[in-house]
């Protein structure tokens, strides 16, 4: 990692409360939105790790006075899916700040928002002992066809992808009955579920579906990648992992496992929420050229299957009975999906 951004970053939590990081490659259409819902929450400084982008992302975000850069064309698996690189900067900062760790298409939600800044939130949770807050990726998408979800430039992504499933299940992660239970929350739902499986079906799954699922990674990393789209015909279809926590405190004993999970982590009493803009106008695109790159986990297995369900589902309406449209915070609190952590794991089925 650059030392120079690394001591940028580090200098920076001497003056803010909360840094921003993102580890971007061509996101030039989220990355104007992303900046702005930050920044009008009271985000001061960011730190963004561009990987190679060649669609002007790199400019733009060279250009914002608020943005420390750097560059690198370094593989973005062996990284750890960006999150070594992430890690590193946590370790660096000096200070005991809030580091946000979100993807360009991730904008978050929580009680209060938009009125009440992120400083509020994470003073909070510090006088409440914790080091971390949990979130989870909260799918939006358009009113239509996919292709409908065009991005205006300087507007809200929501305005191209209003709509999100209003069917999701909290629980705590099936484990192993004899090792009992290890107090990972998940949260079952969204289009990708409702598609590959169902939100009934997945809420019931077990431990022994999880073992079963997971003999993909042992299969996955070792086949050419000629043959992954095959070996994703047989073997047992894995669910997106949708739980995040997005704020990690520095100077702490919390660190980053993966993107999903954290280590030593105090969890805040109250959940957020992580509008995922994954669904817009450039979703067979993007979803194109990540299999060609085969960058992401098991060889970007995941973006195998999306190009599957698009072939599927021409037209790709994710659109269903019960679709609801995004009005604010107040909303997912009535809805259950910003909610108190200690009530996780009741089933509603």
């Amino acid at each position: 990692m650059d030392e120079t951004f690394m001591n940028a970053v580090d200098a920076a939590s001497r003056d803010h409360r909360i840094i921003a990081i993102c580890v971007c490659r061509n996101e030039y259409t989220r990355m104007q939105s992303w900046l702005a819902h930050y920044r009008a929450i009271g985000v001061g400084c960011f730190a963004v790790i561009d990987n190679g982008s060649d669609d002007g992302t790199y400019e733009f975000l060279d250009a914002q006075p608020d943005v420390i850069l750097t560059r690198t064309t370094a593989s973005y698996a062996e990284s750890k899916f960006g999150i070594r690189w992430v890690d590193a900067v946590r370790a660096r900062i000096s200070n005991r700040i809030w580091l946000l760790h979100t993807d360009a298409d991730e904008q978050i939600i929580y009680r209060g928002w938009p009125e009440r800044p992120l400083t509020d939130l994470v003073r909070e949770a510090e006088s409440d002992g914790a080091n971390t807050i949990f979130s989870f990726m909260l799918d939006m998408y358009p009113e239509g066809p996919m292709e409908d979800g065009q991005p205006l430039a300087g507007h809200d992504l929501a305005e191209a992808a209003p709509l999100f499933d209003s069917d999701y299940h909290f629980r705590l992660r099936p484990v192993k009955p004899w090792r009992g239970p290890d107090g990972w929350v998940e949260v079952v739902g969204g289009p990708r579920v409702r598609l590959m499986s169902s939100v009934r079906r997945e809420a019931r799954s077990s431990w022994r579906t999880y073992w079963l699922r997971g003999q993909s990674d042992r299969v996955l990393p070792r086949l050419p990648r000629r043959f992954l789209p095959l070996a994703l015909r047989a073997l047992p279809t894995q669910m997106p992992v949708l739980a995040k926590y997005p704020l990690v405190q520095t100077q702490t004993k919390v660190s980053y496992h993966h993107c999903h999970a954290v280590g030593n982590a105090d969890v805040f009493r109250e959940s957020t929420v992580l509008l995922h803009f994954k669904f817009l106008a450039d979703f067979a695109d993007r979803v194109r050229r990540e299999v060609e790159r085969g960058e992401h986990y098991n060889g970007g297995a995941e973006y195998v299957r999306y190009a599957d369900m698009i072939r599927r589902h021409k037209g790709m309406d994710l659109r269903y009975p019960g679709s609801a449209r995004f009005q604010g915070s107040d909303q997912l609190i009535e809805m259950g999906l910003i909610r108190d952590v200690s009530d996780f794991g009741a089933y509603p089925f």
